[in-house]
């Protein structure tokens, strides 16, 4: 259980990392005068979360991986990974904070498509056989992509302790990933957001 002092500073933190979100990644589009952005599932949405611009930010990583680790740092975790390239900045953070803290988590991460030269590897990282793990995305809106690093984790006979994005787009992926017994977790949902178009 977090402590009072501790809760307020990662709610402060929160409010901070929302201001930037908000500041640097939250775009929309005007249905009069624009096109829809395309996301990654293959909708079309009049707001779109740029997280990159966010995970790339000095301030803002620090305050991902902080938040982050506060929510997974009492899982007993060996690894922390997702699909690139969204998670990849993220868990790298996570997993240098949590040196830095004296609870080393190894990172990982898993490629669209198997590497085609070299160990023609599928995942990269430090992601053992038989690790507990949790699996991050910078933003899920049906899950599609994140259950692509499932898969390869699954592979590994590893167990998942949650699944963990910076935006949940709040376009059904919270129902699919709990129906497959996966604990979800969000900072931010779209609602937390005045969309105005």
């Amino acid at each position: 259980m977090l402590s009072k002092m501790c809760t307020n500073e990662i709610e402060n933190k929160k409010r901070r990392l929302k201001e930037l979100m908000e500041e640097k990644a939250f775009l929309r589009r005007s249905p009069l005068k624009d096109k829809p952005f395309v996301l990654a599932s293959g909708d079309e949405s009049w707001v779109f979360f740029d997280c990159k611009s966010v995970t790339q930010n000095p301030e803002g990583i620090s305050l991902i991986a902080e938040i982050f680790f506060e929510m997974v740092k009492d899982y007993n975790l060996d690894a922390i990974g997702g699909i690139q390239t969204g998670a990849i900045p993220i868990c790298t953070a996570v997993a240098q904070l949590s040196y830095i803290k004296g609870s080393p988590i190894a990172a990982f991460w898993v490629r669209e498509k198997r590497k085609d030269h070299g160990t023609m590897n599928m995942l990269e990282g430090g992601l053992q056989p038989n690790s507990r793990v949790v699996v991050v995305d910078d933003v899920i809106t049906r899950g599609t992509s994140m259950f692509k690093t499932v898969e390869e984790v699954l592979k590994l006979n590893c167990e998942i302790a949650a699944v963990i994005t910076l935006v949940d787009r709040e376009a059904g992926a919270q129902d699919i990933i709990e129906q497959k017994g996966l604990k979800y977790l969000y900072i931010f949902k779209k609602s937390d957001f005045k969309i105005q178009i």
